[in-house]
């Protein structure tokens, strides 16, 4: 269902030569899955902190090299007004280095050129990334007057690093070959002073599982890995392989056949600043239209949220939806048979949501928004679910909610 281009624009594209054979190979952003096409080798990404690119120099001519930082910030936003819930995508990049002459934004020019990830044998001075993009970026600074939360899911922050020379007291755009700067720009020992060796890097893991040293699969974009062999997942946020628990919910008797199974973290959260324990809880405070008995009282309380990336409104209304309907009953400990569509949304990402996922349904807003800020949010465990869906038209069903999705939204949160 991947896509070289999204709904949201064109994807980066990034060359990278195998790490084996040293065949060329080009990468787009969004893959965590390394596939030589050429010695069939199979390789996990994995950044130092964030991913770091750099725009390759095409000018050529006299002058000292220098790179210079921006951030790039892509995800979908979502801010907590009096009027609700409201989301949008953003993409977006902003100068990370304090040279007020040079340009602010990159623009367009990261969708047209290829890239290149920065590795430590990379020649040039590299001007460190001395303004945090959370003062840089506008989308990340502090929240707006009349929004009470404001959250990212399926948030991207990287760095990529734009070409210029120095060519005695001015700069050059090394891409374009003209004067780059609309201002006074710091002398070369400042410069200089500013920069360091290339900063971070890629790993390259192999695909082995860590069980059985079996070939595990995925999808390019995804961040869990499967071994069919000894019918386990595994993700590696940070270079080193960790066990993911996981389901596979059964559809109802008498349904058709499943088309696909889609992923959604399961989690059952701990919350502070807000009395929210048991199911029981949330039916009284978001006056969902059910009876509170006994058992309610001690059923767990979860929370659900989309294992893959999907257009903001999209998100909201399935987090809600799987959220209120519960779909619990018959389950295996068996992966799902065929292709499994990647995980792209991490856990860590899911836990935020779920402050977002309270916001839409709480009940009483005027007293909850305005405390929503302070509450915080621990999960106390969580899992990936599997859950079958059945074709129907352009749409797929859930098997047992009966809510549909359509494909082409699929697609679209493969570009996100």
């Amino acid at each position: 269902m991947k896509a070289a281009a999204s709904a949201n624009g064109i994807l980066w594209r990034i060359e990278q030569g195998c790490p084996q054979c040293g065949a060329p190979t080009t990468l787009e952003e969004t893959d965590r899955l390394f596939a030589c096409p050429f010695c069939r080798v199979k390789l996990h990404l994995v950044p130092e902190r964030t991913f770091r690119y750099l725009i390759p120099p095409a000018a050529t001519g006299e002058g000292e090299l220098f790179y210079v930082p921006y951030w790039r910030l892509r995800g979908s936003s979502f801010n907590v007004t009096a009027s609700g819930v409201t989301t949008r995508f953003i993409d977006t990049t902003a100068l990370a280095a304090d040279i007020p002459a040079l340009p602010f934004t990159l623009g367009f020019r990261p969708q047209v050129l290829k890239l290149r990830f920065v590795l430590p044998a990379t020649e040039g001075n590299f001007i460190a990334a001395n303004r945090p993009a959370k003062l840089t970026i506008p989308e990340l600074r502090e929240t707006p007057q009349g929004v009470f939360y404001r959250g990212f899911i399926g948030e991207t922050v990287s760095l990529i690093h734009a070409p210029f020379f120095l060519r005695g007291e001015r700069l050059y755009d090394a891409v374009l070959g003209r004067i780059a700067a609309s201002g006074k720009i710091p002398n070369r020992d400042v410069l200089l002073a500013l920069s360091s060796r290339p900063p971070g890097r890629v790993r390259f893991i192999p695909t082995l599982c860590p069980h059985c040293g079996w070939d595990m699969e995925a999808e390019k974009d995804s961040l869990v890995l499967f071994c069919r062999n000894c019918n386990s997942a595994w993700s590696c946020p940070d270079g080193n392989f960790q066990k993911v628990p996981f389901a596979r919910m059964a559809p109802p008797p008498g349904s058709e056949e499943t088309a696909l199974h889609l992923p959604f973290w399961r989690m059952k959260p701990r919350f502070e600043g807000i009395d929210l324990r048991s199911w029981a809880d949330l039916i009284r405070i978001a006056n969902l239209p059910k009876a509170v008995t006994p058992n309610l009282a001690l059923a767990p309380l979860y929370f659900w949220s989309p294992a893959f990336k999907i257009n903001p409104a999209l998100y909201a209304r399935w987090s809600r939806q799987m959220t209120v309907f519960r779909p619990l009953g018959e389950e295996s400990e068996d992966l799902p048979a065929g292709d499994l569509h990647p995980v792209s949304l991490s856990l860590g990402e899911a836990v935020e949501g779920i402050l977002l996922n309270l916001s839409q349904m709480i009940a009483d807003k005027r007293r909850f928004y305005p405390e929503i800020d302070g509450i915080k949010v621990t999960p106390e465990e969580a899992r990936l679910e599997f859950h079958p869906f059945v074709s129907h038209h352009n749409e797929l069903l859930h098997a047992s909610l009966r809510v549909a999705i359509d494909r082409t939204a699929l697609a679209y949160g493969s570009g996100l």
